[in-house]
């Protein structure tokens, strides 16, 4: 339930999406090079970044197509039939050496108005209302796709930015004690396969 000082607010007030650029395909390789390609496999789903790469590229990059550690991007397409990642962000980790492209289809986010904070953002791009949203206003049926101008069309209720950086601090927590697990999950089944 909102709270009565929250106030009635559009994405696109706030926000706006950039797409990315679409890469040569006699470029674009499977053998593994310094240039990571986005794409939305590398988007779990529910949100967050998958550090898995498919695609690589080796020819020519515009500088304004290198995506920065810490950006917003958000799955503008997806081949599943339920749309599983279309319209979930991830943060760009460090990749330590390597570049990550913003290829077709991915959107960036840059934040206009500083009215919003971008970890309480990127966990409201997972919220179920948000998500109702892209798929009800998605389009596709083979493949799914959502545009910029249909995520900054979603309306919601705006907390105060302190309210924002609480709710972000207690989801963030929330997520790292879920990787923690999941690590030790992974540590404990490797000792089971050795045993």
């Amino acid at each position: 339930m909102r709270k009565t000082n929250w106030k009635e607010t559009q994405l696109g007030d706030l926000i706006s999406i950039k797409h990315g650029f679409a890469f040569p395909g006699k470029n674009i390789t499977d053998l593994e090079t310094d240039n990571i390609l986005a794409t939305p496999g590398h988007f779990d789903i529910g949100g967050g970044f998958k550090n898995v790469h498919k695609k690589f590229f080796n020819g020519d990059i515009d500088e304004e197509y290198i995506l920065d550690e810490g950006d917003l991007i958000i799955t503008m397409t997806d081949l599943s039939k339920e749309g599983a990642t279309l319209g979930y962000p991830a943060i760009v980790p460090n990749l330590k050496n390597k570049k990550l492209l913003h290829n077709q289809r991915i959107g960036k986010v840059k934040i206009k108005n500083p009215d919003i904070q971008k970890d309480f953002l990127n966990y409201l791009l997972r919220d179920k209302h948000y998500r109702h949203w892209v798929l009800s206003t998605s389009t596709g049926s083979t493949v799914r796709h959502t545009s910029p101008r249909r995520i900054e069309e979603f309306k919601f209720f705006l907390p105060s930015i302190e309210e924002q950086s609480n709710i972000a601090e207690v989801l963030l927590s929330l997520d790292n004690k879920i990787e923690i697990n999941r690590k030790m999950n992974e540590t404990l089944e490797e000792i089971a396969k050795t045993l």
